[in-house]
């Protein structure tokens, strides 16, 4: 239709540069109005359906509907419009018949307005949550959006713990029927992390996000902590030690160790205390 509507549109102008267009020139400025006119209402459809497709999945949520009653309302208007002229269209397709009332024109304009009014609204909501939760920056509107329409069921959140936790594939739920208990986290080498309190996906997501943010230093706080208390100074317990915690913890703490026994190691060469001590760390490391 669109392509026909061009070729029209240059034929009319093809018979406003001839010169033996005066018997018919009022009927071909008809005809040029009119194409322009239903050049310009496809026009601003077009720019109101792709708008509004992408709209209408995000407030067919009820909870966006809940957190957003302004907007949903608005656009439950727009909707409506839509939906009436679609009808009237599908009944009688004939885009010369369809383009006929001069309105047209402009409700589609005012309509566009005010999706673009609601377009705004709910990026300012997105930053008020990504505000909230900074880690929803590394997000895109879709994936937050996605998270934020289901908010009553937080296993949403599974499959975008990725890209807002490093290394973080998922967390781990009671087995307990629809619970909101979380109790450790599992990495992408499926080692999992118990967390020393469990948290719990109850409230506003961002919220519950961010206690689970926090739990998760807390517990690798109190991870590498035992593990420190742990370790081993006769070499023969190490390889019991080195899976009494998380991977990372227990490479902070031996690393930290290393640089503790090379630091006593030298102070007691420097003070004269031990002038082999390097050495006996050494083969201390290295057994």
């Amino acid at each position: 239709m669109i392509t026909q509507l061009e070729d029209h549109q240059m034929s009319v102008q093809t018979m406003m540069g001839s010169k033996h267009v005066v018997e018919i020139r009022d009927t071909v400025e008809e005809w040029e109005k009119r194409l322009g006119y239903i050049s310009d209402v496809v026009d601003e459809w077009l720019v109101f359906q792709r708008t509004w497709m992408y709209l209408e999945n995000i407030f067919n949520s009820e909870d966006i509907q809940k957190q957003l009653p302004a907007e949903s309302k608005q656009f439950m208007q727009v909707d409506k419009f839509w939906k009436d002229h679609m009808q009237r269209t599908k009944k009688n397709p004939l885009i010369t018949d369809v383009c006929s009332s001069e309105a047209l024109l402009g409700r589609f304009q005012s309509n566009n307005i005010q999706l673009e009014e609601i377009q705004k609204c709910l990026e300012s909501y997105l930053e008020t949550k990504r505000s909230a939760f900074p880690r929803f920056y590394f997000l895109s509107n879709d994936e937050l959006l996605e998270i934020l329409s289901q908010t009553r069921n937080a296993q949403a959140v599974q499959p975008h713990l990725g890209k807002c936790f490093d290394n973080v594939v998922k967390v781990e739920f009671s087995k307990a029927k629809n619970s909101d208990e979380i109790l450790g986290m599992i990495s992408g080498e499926a080692e999992y992390v118990e967390w020393s309190e469990p948290v719990y996906a109850r409230g506003n997501v961002e919220f519950w996000l961010t206690n689970i943010e926090a739990m998760m230093r807390r517990t690798l706080f109190d991870v590498a902590k035992s593990a420190r208390d742990l370790y081993p100074e006769d070499g023969r317990l190490r390889d019991e030690w080195f899976f009494s915690g998380c991977a990372q913890c227990i490479i902070v703490v031996d690393q930290t160790k290393w640089t503790e026994g090379v630091t006593a190691a030298i102070y007691d060469i420097q003070k004269g205390k031990n002038k082999a001590a390097l050495e006996e760390f050494l083969a201390f490391s290295n057994e």
